[in-house]
């Protein structure tokens, strides 16, 4: 009889050995959860700040909602992440019922951004496309915001104009100057702003920022326009946030599946 009490006794703290490893890798599974929303939310941020720096016009709308689903996304997450660690060490079925319940409504929403994004992506091209060229267009020099946000795309970047140099001959820049007498309606020459320059404190710049017809352009003068440098830093910005995303949606997947396991665990024990 001691055999058998001291048989299930050895059985019970097994027993409660793999329970308490079991509950351990469902909350570190959690909290990874927890780290992959704030993880995403640092990364939309980024990207935020990494373009709201020069993309400053009032029609670039349709470029930055990806940004602020990828915002409420990584925010949610945190908070359910969160939720779910709590429910985890308390062994809440019902906290943990709500966290997967959370955790299937983000993946799908996840899901249908992805799908979103996909379809809309020439939309978002080409919003992007008007954006940038009305910026350098028509509201450089016009509007204080927009003057300093293409300077800092210029700068930044290392371009000139929405697709080129050219771009600034007939922009708001050169028709100011020829309103104000600076350059004549049959001028020869137009300027560019001194942001296009390699090296902006130069002699050369100097000279170089006035284009004449001929557009001969020198090399003092950056010659790609800034619409491909946005596109290529875009296409970066898509690869991490690809990356980023297998990686959340296994955590996801793996985290629903262990929360789920010990919700039923727990609501089994207590009945």
């Amino acid at each position: 009889m001691n055999f058998l009490k001291a048989d299930y006794s050895s059985l019970t703290k097994y027993r409660n050995i793999y329970d308490n490893g079991q509950l351990a890798a469902i909350i570190l599974f959690l909290v990874l959860e927890t780290l992959a929303g704030v993880a995403l939310l640092s990364l939309s941020i980024w990207m935020y700040v990494d373009t709201a720096a020069y993309l400053v016009s009032d029609h670039n709308d349709k470029f930055f909602v990806s940004i602020y689903i990828l915002m409420g996304a990584g925010s949610l997450m945190t908070l359910v992440g969160f939720l779910g660690c709590c429910g985890a060490m308390q062994e809440s079925s019902c906290m943990l019922g709500t966290f997967s319940t959370f955790v299937i409504l983000i993946f799908a929403a996840e899901i249908a951004g992805a799908v979103y994004g996909y379809s809309h992506k020439d939309e978002v091209k080409s919003a992007l496309t008007k954006t940038v060229t009305n910026m350098v267009k028509n509201e450089y020099s016009v509007q204080d915001a927009v003057t300093m946000g293409v300077d800092t795309m210029q700068q930044k970047l290392g371009c000139c104009g929405a697709n080129g140099i050219s771009d600034w001959e007939n922009s708001s820049l050169n028709n100011k100057n020829k309103e104000s007498g600076i350059l004549s309606v049959l001028s020869i020459s137009y300027k560019v702003p001194a942001s296009c320059c390699v090296s902006p404190d130069s002699i050369a710049c100097e000279a170089a920022t006035n284009i004449a017809a001929a557009n001969t352009f020198t090399s003092s003068l950056h010659s790609e326009g800034c619409l491909s440098k946005i596109t290529e830093k875009i296409e970066k910005h898509l690869f991490t946030i690809i990356v980023a995303g297998i990686t959340i949606a296994v955590i996801q997947i793996f985290g629903f599946v262990f929360s789920l396991v010990l919700c039923c665990a727990v609501s089994g024990r207590d009945y």
